[in-house]
């Protein structure tokens, strides 16, 4: 091989790897979903911090509602994902899809026949030199419905939650401000409800 020929191989070959880095690394469009990289067998109760993740033990549990707020909604997709303990959307390194923005702590699971739902996980962190509230991102996928986001959970007491930003929410979902109390192995257990949301 001459050395032009080498030149326009090299050349090539470069391009090419440089083609396939920016495809790999390219991040979905919308920055809060992730239903769709949801595992294909799903649980209605799941773990997402395990025991060596640092923090606060949190049981978070609530029953997914049709939109009248009384009839359980059962096969429905939640989709949430919160800080670490260190206020930080920290990835493992192998992270995928929206895996790189949300980080490691982040779960799928499915409504069981009573429309119930369990999660276990940690209390999030505050983020780093911001004033803002501990919370947990959440969406729900329904079946034959696009992926939408519900008002983040929020813990009540927080001294970060001000009366302006409860006027701005939009109740999509419920409310989603749950109240903290302690379980019998000193873990907090919160309950959040979620109720299907329709576009007025």
């Amino acid at each position: 091989m001459n050395t032009r020929r080498l030149f326009l191989f090299l050349s090539a070959s470069s391009l090419c790897q440089a083609r396939y880095s920016a495809h790999a690394s390219a991040l979905p469009d919308c920055e809060w979903c992730g239903a769709a990289e949801a595992p294909a067998k799903l649980k209605s109760s799941i773990t997402v911090a395990d025991e060596n993740e640092p923090g606060k033990r949190l049981v978070l549990q609530g029953t997914v509602y049709a939109p009248d707020g009384v009839t359980p909604a059962p096969g429905v997709t939640l989709y949430l994902y919160h800080t670490n303990n260190d206020g930080l959307y920290a990835p493992r390194g192998d992270d995928s899809g929206n895996g790189r923005r949300h980080g490691h702590l982040r779960g799928w699971l499915i409504s069981d026949n009573q429309g119930n739902f369990e999660v276990r996980t940690i209390l999030p962190g505050y983020y780093p030199n911001r004033q803002s509230p501990r919370h947990i991102h959440m969406t729900v996928k329904e079946p034959g419905q696009s992926e939408y986001w519900i008002e983040s959970v929020l813990f009540a007491g927080d001294p970060f939650i001000t009366a302006a930003g409860l006027e701005s929410r939009e109740v999509r979902g419920g409310p989603g401000i749950v109240t903290m109390k302690r379980g019998t192995s000193n873990e907090l257990l919160v309950r959040r409800d979620v109720i299907l949301w329709r576009p007025r």
